[in-house]
């Protein structure tokens, strides 16, 4: 090996050692070991502004920060033991390279530079090896954390919405889901509205939401207002689909029935939302799987109130459409007729 390639090894080896100066302290994974902490400490607070906010699904919230939380309450002190452990070897370990790293300053020998060579190698296998033992005791609790988080994010993100809205909720609707999406009234992509596809336990609503008709120079409108709205009563069937080049389009196909504005709608859900998880979730609420995953019941005064609701107008003895929580009154779809509740 030429002069001229010896120093060009020694400043390679040189520099994976100042590498793993640090990396034998683990100082990375401490650092996530820490934020795991943080984060759970947080957690019962981000749960409780979402319930605050009136988001009362996703009751599985508080128990699972709980289980995580006593979870980590056991193994944290483990973790922390078996970090110092794997951080006091991996230093002596380094205690031998430092001496390699010293001989080929005072000798830059072609046996000197193979041997720190080696040592370096060997380290690097138990680094990996340490941090993969770390890793496997903390992970499948950040794991779960991270998933947890972006639960909540999400359920944030649905009430900002609601608030945001530009119709009213009644007074006991829950919002359940909420998407961006675009309403294909025309099919002709720019000219159909676009905005927010909300689910509550009561109905699908379409808000259009978005900025038209602005260009150069020019300023556009925002428009925000209810473009239709269906009593889940009236949803038939919805069926998704991926549409569109590789499929990176997910439609919903809603089948509608009386008291509803159409017989058919079909939306377009944007921001990563899957129609196949949409059209689930949809039909568990229709099915009535979801009332067990809220935080908080309906009124029980509420609930008898609309169980003893006239179901037949008392003027046509037409069927009157299904009441939902918080309507007051029923408009007959036969002869027109307002009965208050």
């Amino acid at each position: 090996m030429s002069t001229e390639n010896l120093g060009q090894k020694v400043a390679q080896l040189k520099q994976r050692y100042e590498e793993f100066l640090d990396r034998v302290n683990l100082s990375g994974l401490s650092s996530r070991i820490s934020t795991v902490t943080t984060d759970l400490n947080r957690l019962p607070g981000m749960i409780e502004d979402i319930r605050s906010r009136g988001y009362v699904y996703r009751a599985f919230l508080e128990k699972k920060a709980q289980v995580m939380a006593e979870q980590w309450s056991q193994t944290q002190g483990r973790i922390h033991h078996t970090l110092n452990q794997e951080v006091e070897e991996l230093r002596q370990h380094m205690k031998h390279v430092e001496a390699a790293v010293r001989q080929i300053d005072f000798r830059p020998t072609l046996p000197s530079i193979t041997s720190l060579e080696s040592t370096l190698n060997t380290v690097q296998e138990k680094v990996e090896a340490a941090e993969n033992r770390i890793r496997s005791l903390f992970e499948p609790i950040e794991r779960e954390l991270q998933t947890t988080k972006a639960q909540i994010e999400e359920a944030k993100w649905f009430m900002q919405q609601k608030e945001e809205a530009s119709f009213s909720f009644y007074p006991t609707e829950a919002l359940f889901l909420a998407a961006k999406a675009e309403w294909v009234a025309s099919g002709k992509g720019k000219q159909d509205p676009d905005g927010i596809l909300f689910l509550t336990d009561q109905r699908l609503i379409f808000e259009q939401k978005e900025t038209v008709g602005g260009g150069l120079f020019k300023r556009g409108q925002n428009v925000q207002e209810v473009e239709w709205e269906v009593p889940l009563s009236a949803v038939e069937d919805v069926t998704p689909e991926n549409k569109g080049l590789l499929g990176g389009k997910d439609m919903l196909h809603f089948t509608l029935g009386q008291g509803a504005p159409y017989s058919k709608i079909t939306v377009e859900v944007k921001g990563g939302v899957d129609c196949k998880y949409w059209t689930r979730e949809l039909k568990r609420m229709l099915s009535g799987e979801t009332k067990n995953e809220r935080a908080s019941q309906p009124d029980p005064e509420l609930i008898e109130k609309l169980r003893s609701a006239p179901t037949a107008c008392h003027v046509c003895n037409g069927q009157l459409p299904r009441l939902v929580a918080g309507q007051t009154e029923v408009e007959c779809p036969y002869c027109g007729t307002v009965i208050r509740i």
